[in-house]
């Protein structure tokens, strides 16, 4: 099958600084002149993309005939740069190598801005232009279809016409501009096509072509070219590649995710930006276990002293919060907590015999806690614990009186109720109990299953795993 062609042009913005080293491109400076005559004394602004967001990077004043420009000694770093007239009226620009810019406009239609001087910034015109015009042929197409003006096969052949004119269009495009920024810009919008490997068998097809796909998904953009970083869809090409062509397990994604920084590391402005862009997603995500993404990353790359660039304050503290998790990440093998009991007895985890405990961290004078621990004693445990569920509640502190006034209070003597007065566990090492209250279920083999979850997250859980056993005994059974 044909790709259909699709360039997507995000236009969002918002004004703040920004600073990144990187190397300039010709050494001459900049001067972009702008002529809009229906604005006079207006003020108009120059920004620019940078990894998925908009920053300001020059002001000029129009004068009474509507003519500024934005001009420096230092030339500006090639990307797309937005002219911004007001929050509905903007466009973009590239900026290449040749930094002189004449540019014209209506702020009525700036579709037909007129672009002269850098030859590059003309054709980055054209090609929007050309698009633009092709985005309206394929919706009068489809709106033609839609209203049965025309069948199928007439559609689908006028569509494929419609989508070699504009592939055409585009390796001309390339082909004469060879070697440019404006080159690589419209090759990089371009999508990697994936062979239909039709002599492959047709139960190992699609993973075949899968597998294809992800390995050749950054063919067309150079991950080490700083110039990707200031456009508007490379940043969305690396999430799509993470969230569509990555298996969204921890583990998988920490190695895209170091694989990518690793084919990033040729320009130091490009292995930053990945460094910063990947851990972020990890201490960002809102998904279970995540944390092991930014984990990895903050010991290969931050916590060993590689990302010299990092603030070392801002180091010290992700040691602090990646030394939190490091021992508690989904999957792992629960570290063995012994505690003691009111009698003074000593009770380990790994001696509680039920497929599922909860590792319940709790402080009285803990709101959360007041709040959470009926729920989890009178919803949840009553309703699971006859089905192999138990809960290894840890009083944090070490006034006696306080642990065994709550438990009494709340009528928690059926759960496993232990402390530890004499801070021998060193649970806060092994679990994350900063905060209260902590929450972690583990499986029969007493891995991490699931971590900080709310109480109906639990129950769902809890549901889920115990009809899977419940089933896979059944099996056995028939078997």
């Amino acid at each position: 099958m044909k790709r259909l062609f699709l360039i997507s042009i995000a236009l969002i913005f918002s004004l703040s600084a920004f600073a990144a080293k990187g190397t300039s491109s010709n050494g001459k400076g900049y001067n972009i002149q702008v002529t809009v005559p229906d604005l006079k004394k207006d003020t108009v602004y120059l920004a620019f993309y940078f990894n998925g967001k908009t920053y300001s990077k020059d002001t000029t004043v129009l004068n009474e005939k509507g003519i500024g420009a934005f001009s420096k000694k230092e030339p500006l770093k090639q990307g797309i740069y937005i002219v911004y007239f007001n929050s509905e009226k903007f466009f973009d620009i590239l900026v290449g190598e040749d930094q002189n810019i004449q540019i014209k406009v209506d702020t009525a239609n700036l579709s037909n801005a007129s672009i002269k001087g850098s030859t590059e910034s003309i054709k980055y015109q054209e090609l929007l232009n050309e698009m633009s015009r092709r985005h309206k042929q394929q919706r009068e197409l489809a709106s033609q279809y839609k209203e049965k003006k025309i069948d199928s096969l007439s559609y689908i052949k006028k569509a494929e016409a419609l989508n070699d004119e504009v592939s055409a269009f585009q390796k001309r495009m390339m082909e004469e501009n060879k070697g440019t920024f404006f080159a690589a810009f419209l090759k990089g919008t371009i999508p990697v096509e994936t062979p239909e490997f039709k002599e492959v068998a047709d139960s190992i097809r699609p993973m075949t072509r899968y597998q294809y796909a992800k390995r050749h998904y950054f063919d067309n953009i150079d991950l080490q070219d700083p110039r990707f970083l200031r456009t508007q869809y490379f940043p969305g090409k690396v999430d799509t590649y993470i969230s569509k062509f990555v298996i969204q397990h921890p583990d998988s994604i920490a190695a895209a995710a170091i694989d990518l920084i690793e084919r990033s590391k040729g320009n130091e402005e490009t292995y930053q930006t990945m460094c910063s862009k990947m851990i972020n997603f990890g201490l960002q995500s809102k998904i279970m276990g995540m944390d092991a993404v930014w984990l990895a990353i903050a010991d290969k790359y931050y916590l060993s002293g590689e990302a010299t660039w990092a603030d070392t304050a801002w180091v010290n503290d992700l040691r602090k919060e990646a030394d939190k998790i490091r021992y508690n990440k989904i999957g792992m093998h629960a570290h063995n907590l012994v505690a003691r009991d009111s009698n003074n007895s000593i009770i380990q985890l790994r001696d509680l015999k039920q497929p599922y405990v909860l590792v319940y961290f709790f402080e009285p004078s803990c709101g959360h806690c007041k709040k959470t621990t009926p729920v989890l004693h009178d919803s949840v445990y009553a309703k699971y614990k006859d089905k192999g569920f138990e809960v290894f509640a840890f009083y944090t502190q070490t006034n006696k009186k306080e642990w065994l006034d709550f438990v009494n209070k709340h009528k928690l003597n059926d759960w496993i109720n232990v402390w530890d007065p004499d801070r021998e566990s060193w649970f806060w090492k092994y679990y994350d109990a900063s905060s209260t209250p902590g929450v972690y279920l583990l499986d029969k083999e007493r891995k991490f299953l699931a971590k900080k979850i709310d109480m109906k997250t639990l129950d769902m859980i809890l549901d889920e795993e115990i009809n899977k056993r419940g089933k896979e005994a059944s099996n056995k059974k028939k078997k």
